[in-house]
Order: structure tokens, then sequence, then C-alpha cells
């Protein structure tokens, strides 16, 4: 009987262990369930227009741009973004964008982004001393990076947010239509001023 104890937990563990490699998540990574709602949007302006502003919001935006490659309209950045609740609080953002041609005097941009955060802590080193060995002494700060979480960005806004900016520096971008000034529009209207040939002295 004592012998049969430990072949059933040689077996609950073997069972355990092939239910845990068995379990694969990750194949269902292109799946449509696995689909980020809301990070494409259409512009109306061609992508070479379009890549510049997608380019120029994230420089404006924080981010280090680390990679451009404006033949495949891939862009590449990073931001380490504080949080304004918690100032011990820190996300390190990466994001990819990939900007597409779609119909005439048209661009599509898809946007994904990962999110890493860290919490900083702080903490004192303490010494004994030798005439005091019961009560420590701080001798020193200590400082603490700890990853607490870290994944994709899934949330709607975050994109919203994003092709909003995008929009707001294409239409800076964008030259403003010619204006004609009253004053030359009336002139335009003016008829021209008739011409008459000279007439020879009798």
């Amino acid at each position: 009987m004592k012998k049969l104890v430990p072949i059933v937990l040689i077996a609950a563990l073997t069972a355990g262990l092939e239910g845990c490699a068995s379990s694969r998540g990750y194949e269902g990574a292109f799946s449509e369930k696995q689909e980020i709602p809301g990070n494409s949007h259409t512009f109306q302006a061609p992508p070479e227009q379009t890549f510049r502003a997608v380019t120029g919001t994230l420089v404006q935006k924080g981010f280090n741009i680390e990679q451009t490659d404006i033949a495949m309209g891939l862009i590449k950045a990073t931001r380490n973004y504080n949080d304004p609740k918690d100032p011990d609080t820190n996300y390190h953002i990466r994001a990819s964008a990939y900007v597409s041609a779609g119909s005439t005097e048209e661009s599509r941009v898809t946007l994904s982004a990962s999110q890493q955060t860290l919490l900083y802590r702080r903490g004192h080193s303490w010494t004994m001393l030798p005439l005091l060995p019961i009560i420590p002494i701080p001798t020193g700060r200590t400082f603490e990076t700890v990853t607490t979480g870290e994944g994709g960005i899934a949330a709607g806004s975050f994109y919203t947010d994003f092709f909003a900016a995008v929009e707001r520096t294409l239409a800076g971008n964008t030259p403003p239509a010619t204006q004609v000034s009253g004053e030359a529009q009336v002139a335009s209207e003016r008829p021209a001023p008739a011409t008459h040939a000279p007439v020879a002295d009798k």
C-alpha cells in the first residue's frame, strides 16, 4: 500500500505537467478575437503626408523615434510616461505605426502598442552601531525598480486620442486655400476698358 502512494503522486504530477504543456494560448494570437478594436483609421491625405504627420505627432507627444521606413510605411517609437497620479509609477510604451495607401488621396494608419509598468521603490540602508546594537541607524538610500505589469494596450481611447492628434497635425500642415481679397475680386469682375484704334489726322 505504501508503494502505491508515490506512484499515484507521480501520475498526478505527470498529468499536471502534460496539461500545462498542452496549454498553448499563443496559437490564437492571429484569430479575429484577438484583433484590437479601433486601432486603424483612414485619413484624407496621401501616404507621404500622413507618414510625416504620424512621425511628427509621436515626437510632439514625447516619443523617441527608434526606426522609420517610408518605403514600408513603418514607424517604431518608444516613450517613458510617468503616471500623473503616482510619480513612483512609470510606463515604458512601445508603439508601431503602419501607413498604407488607401483610395485616391487617402491613407490608412494602423497602430499597435504595448506597455511595461515599472514601480520605483525608495528605501534606506541600515547599520548597527557598536555602542547601540539594538537601534539601527539609517546610513543611506536604496532604489529598486519592480515590474508590476506588462502587455499590449487594447484601450480604445488610447488609439482614438492618437488618431485625433494626427488629424490636428495634418490640419496644421495643410496649406490654406488661396483667398482673393474683396477689392481684388471686384477688380477682376470689372470689364476691361475698351480700346480704340487711333484716328489718322486729315
